[in-house]
């Protein structure tokens, strides 16, 4: 039994002197203890030792296969909304994994951006996930260039650098229950709820800014305007000399109950080359968000139409 309870002590005593070298190893990188923004559930103590972390080894990603890591705004907002220095470190761990390319979210659902442009307004403020705490705000306080920012951090730890940008979007509801006001160009402004996409319900057609069960407001892809303005969005984006690639992302309608507006009854009537004699209910029944289990003519030019209307615009972006 002695020499049991001895074997037990013994094997105590390596697990720990294993676990303090393993700690202790050169090999795993300094995470330092980065200060958090107000509300973070990760709120800590920053020691202010004026030191800075030394950065972990890079792995050149150039004859690698590409995989891609997204970074979504809001998500992240609270690490990379006002420090350069989270950026340039994340970023070596990224490409130390063995990750060869970012996707950077400059233009969240709520319509605003995070990259140069004179064409709206910069995001100053996104609703972050706080884990058990839910949704909180997270404010943007620099003015330095978001996405420059990024790709400078990207190419130097040897990543090409991606602008992720939500297309059909025009704000977010955001979570008014709990005290967390909408956001962005359609609710600042009146004059962009004409752009926002109209809604087959089952109440009869209304705009998607007067219905609480879709958070984000989606632009109307067959709105010449609206896609106009989202195009001088992207020559800004364009611009960027640096930069490696543009992922477009929500390019689409919302759903089957959009869009059923006056500008898209007139463009589709056009394509088929006669009239609808019952809007919307010939095309799809009030309400419904699935097809018909029997589609008729009508039906399928319906399909046909909408996804030229998305065709179209692709076109005039890449000519954008």
């Amino acid at each position: 039994m002695k020499q049991l309870v001895n074997k037990i002590v013994m094997l105590l005593v390596v697990g720990v002197v294993a676990f303090a070298a393993y700690s202790c190893t050169e090999e795993e990188p300094y995470v330092p203890e980065w200060e958090w923004g107000e509300g973070n559930p990760n709120e800590g103590e920053n020691p202010d030792d004026g030191e800075t972390p030394e950065e972990p080894p890079v792995v050149e990603p150039a004859n690698l296969k590409p995989r891609y890591v997204w970074i979504d705004a809001a998500a992240n907002f609270h690490d990379y909304a006002n420090s350069q220095q989270k950026m340039e470190f994340d970023m070596n761990r990224v490409a130390k994994t063995g990750f060869t390319d970012i996707i950077v979210d400059i233009r969240p659902t709520m319509g605003d951006v995070l990259f140069r442009t004179n064409h709206t307004e910069q995001v100053k403020q996104l609703a972050s996930w706080a884990g058990g705490k839910g949704y909180h705000w997270e404010k943007r306080t620099a003015d330095w260039d978001y996405l420059q920012a990024f790709i400078e951090a990207g190419h130097k730890a040897g990543l090409r650098v991606h602008a992720g940008f939500n297309t059909m979007v025009a704000g977010n509801a955001a979570e008014p229950s709990k005290g967390m006001e909408a956001q962005g160009m359609a609710y600042r402004d009146d004059k962009y709820r004409d752009w926002v996409t109209v809604l087959n319900t089952a109440d009869g057609l209304q705009n998607m800014m007067d219905v609480e069960s879709y958070d984000t407001k989606f632009l109307n892809p067959a709105n010449d305007e609206a896609m106009d303005f989202v195009c001088n969005l992207l020559k800004d984006l364009a611009a960027y000399e640096d930069l490696d690639g543009i992922v477009l992302d929500r390019c689409r309608y919302d759903d089957l109950t959009c869009d059923f507006s006056d500008e898209t009854r007139t463009k589709f009537e056009e394509y088929i080359g006669s009239t609808i004699a019952n809007w919307p209910g010939d095309v799809m029944s009030p309400g419904a968000k699935t097809l018909p289990p029997m589609m008729g003519t009508v039906q399928y030019k319906w399909l046909e139409f909408r996804a030229k209307t998305i065709h179209d615009f692709i076109v005039k972006a890449k000519d954008a």
